[in-house]
């Protein structure tokens, strides 16, 4: 069973506007993780806020931090009720959609975050 998800964001206003409106996650808790912790468990030696959000089924770390990423193949998939309705939205609120019509599946639909984090939605 997948317990949480954790991912490196590079945009504050992020947490809010993708996380929260966007994917309809609530705030849990929110801490530092100290450089020293942050080194032994990352071998990353930088002190990174860090904001748990979660639904009903689906819990995430979100380590915010000014060192970027180079592109990868990384990303999250989620299921929505309404995928028309999440696309329009994140349109509406600028961020990136990339939808893949396919003819024998239902489209490839994949929505990044301003930090580059790609989240794959498919329909419940």
């Amino acid at each position: 069973m997948l317990e949480h998800i954790g991912i490196t964001i590079n945009e504050e206003n992020d947490i809010q506007a993708f996380y929260k409106d966007l994917l309809g996650l609530k705030e849990v808790h929110k801490f530092d993780l100290y450089k020293d912790l942050s080194e032994k468990l990352f071998g990353i030696s930088n002190a990174v806020s860090v904001t748990h959000l979660s639904s009903d089924d689906l819990f995430m770390e979100l380590f915010l931090t000014d060192k970027k990423q180079d592109p990868v193949y990384n990303h999250t998939c989620i299921s929505v009720r309404n995928r028309d309705s999440l696309i329009k939205k994140a349109e509406a609120m600028g961020f990136p959609v990339t939808q893949i019509k396919r003819e024998a599946r239902d489209d490839l639909l994949f929505i990044r975050d301003n930090s580059g984090n790609i989240f794959e939605i498919k329909s419940r």
